[in-house]
């Protein structure tokens, strides 16, 4: 069967508890007092409550472990529980002790004559209508075997015992003394309140590129971070063969007239290369000077050109130059280029050569086998750092081909040599956590009452990792932990002087509080003391330390 629990609150009368048990829509209630028990200590009051549960047709239960509490409630006839999961039960009621039954006199035991045969009413008659005792009688001796009467003692005015007097007064005194000490205390020094608060963070993600890089500075201004690099170098070698082939042949020559309409002279320097219309480049043996245009003579009304002549070589050997000839472009300052003579003199004699494609390959047979090996190795050397999973790299130095580039191979093969450099980076808790604080500080620069909890730095993720001159560029993920940013001093002035619904109202406004509860001390303190010493305050927030 369904129960219905109701909690009492310390400043809860009468009438409100009755008013929560009539409402209540279950045939069983459980009325679960605060530690003060404030109404429920009247006898009265529990006999309102169960007449009102009898009225309403619902069984009561008290629960409690105060002991003042059940006898209170067995003699009101309410069942009690020591919690909620316990059997109800009805408390018995203490009985008075007796010492044995000595001090209990029996009226049917006592020697006293023909009137223990009396009714009680007739008893009193008797003694009051008795003759009075003579005076001579008073004066007689007993008589032999009769017992001695105990003398009466002497009417008059009874002599106090100051003695006793003064220690009455002295406890009088000390327990006044120790009353109004008690009250001090009670009131002035006793009193304080602890505001126990509860907030809950909430979780703020970031995902943000930055770069990274072992001369890097942690900034957020220029999104980088310092990084921590872990190197390791070997000089290594490698054969290869030479892929690249080169005609070495003889280069074919002639000479090009250049020619310049122009009110200046135009240098023309050697090594300018001039093409053909297919494609063939040659190149000046010299340098020559076009010389400016002149007026007059066979060029009348217009001025004659200045033209030079220079000789020309085939930038490649090969048969394929020859018997070149016409125009040729390329020539500076809109000068034309024209062949005096077809070309001639070009032979074809193909021989193996270095490429730079040959290089590269070389270059990466010299560590691919053991790539994997190396990169777990300086993973392993990273200390009190996080690995950046992409960062692995392998630079060289003083590379070198024997035969280089683009020179002849007689035997088709040739050597590499080079300095191997491997490399990793990784990322310090300390600087991620720099960096994230700052990025958070600017997210919340408008909220003042909220603050950073936990920055997500353990758990930060690294992705689209790519490598870059200074280090590595890459994804930052986190995930932070952000709440109600509390002030201690702030919360206990708002405190004094506020009694627990106030202070609730007030506090739980702020973003992310769930739950504030003010406990007092002692028992009978309502409200929060006017002494911000004598109010403490305890943040409790989940997720964190």
């Amino acid at each position: 069967m369904h129960k219905d629990v109701i909690y009492i609150d310390v400043e809860d009368d009468i009438t409100a508890i009755i008013s929560k048990v009539k409402a209540s829509k279950e045939k069983i209630v459980a009325l679960v007092p605060p530690k003060r028990i404030g109404v429920l200590q009247s006898a009265v009051n529990l006999r309102l409550l169960g007449r009102a549960a009898e009225q309403s047709d619902k069984r009561l239960v008290v629960i409690t472990s105060n002991h003042a509490l059940m006898s209170l409630a067995a003699a009101a006839k309410l069942p009690v529980a020591k919690n909620l999961q316990s059997k109800p039960e009805l408390a018995p009621i203490a009985a008075l002790e007796v010492d044995d039954g000595e001090d209990v006199i029996d009226g049917n035991e006592l020697p006293i004559g023909e009137h223990a045969r009396l009714p009680e009413d007739d008893v009193v008659d008797e003694i009051a209508t008795a003759p009075a005792f003579k005076a001579d009688e008073l004066a007689k001796p007993p008589k032999a075997g009769q017992p001695t009467k105990p003398a009466r003692a002497k009417s008059g005015v009874k002599v106090p015992n100051f003695n006793t007097f003064r220690k009455k007064m002295l406890l009088a005194v000390g327990g006044g003394v120790l009353l109004i000490a008690f009250l001090v205390w009670a009131i002035v020094f006793a009193p304080r309140a602890t505001v126990v608060v509860s907030a809950k963070t909430n979780d703020t993600p970031v995902n943000t590129k930055v770069a990274v890089g072992d001369k890097l500075t942690t900034d957020l201004s220029k999104n980088t971070i310092k990084a921590v690099k872990v190197v390791k170098s070997e000089k290594k070698s490698i054969d290869f063969a030479a892929s690249g082939s080169k005609n070495v042949g003889a280069k074919a020559t002639s000479n090009v007239k250049l020619t310049q309409q122009s009110q200046t002279s135009t240098s023309v320097p050697a090594g300018t290369q001039l093409s053909t219309s297919d494609g063939l480049v040659f190149v000046t043996n010299s340098s020559v000077v076009i010389p400016a245009s002149t007026l007059g003579g066979s060029c009348f009304p217009v001025a004659c050109p200045g033209s030079a002549t220079v000789g020309v070589t085939a930038a490649e050997g090969g048969a394929k130059y020859n018997a070149a000839s016409g125009s040729l472009s390329g020539a500076p300052n809109g000068a034309s280029a024209n062949f005096t003579a077809p070309t001639s003199g070009g032979t074809d004699k193909v021989v193996k050569v270095v490429t730079t494609e040959d290089i590269q390959k070389a270059k990466d047979e010299l560590t691919d086998s053991e790539s994997k090996e190396m990169e777990s190795q300086l993973k392993s050397s990273l200390k009190g750092a996080k690995y950046i999973d992409g960062s692995y790299r392998v630079d060289y130095n003083d590379v070198k081909s024997t035969p280089d580039v683009g020179v002849e191979s007689a035997s088709g093969n040739a050597t590499l040599t080079a300095t191997v450099v491997y490399g990793i980076y990784g990322l310090k808790t300390d600087e991620i956590d720099s960096y994230l604080n700052a990025y958070f500080k600017k997210q919340l620069s408008g909220e003042s009452n909220q603050r950073v909890y936990d920055t997500g730095k353990s758990k930060a993720e690294f992705q689209d990792v790519t490598n870059s001159k200074e280090g590595a560029e890459l994804t930052l993920i986190a995930t932070a932990k952000i709440g109600p940013k509390l002030d201690e001093a702030k919360i206990a002035k708002l405190a004094m002087g506020q009694k627990a619904g106030e202070i609730q109202e007030a506090l739980q406004s702020v973003r992310g509080i769930e739950n504030v509860e003010v406990n007092f001390f002692p028992f009978w303190v309502g409200t929060v003391p006017n002494d911000e010493d004598k109010v403490n305050v305890v943040f409790k927030v989940n997720d964190t330390n």
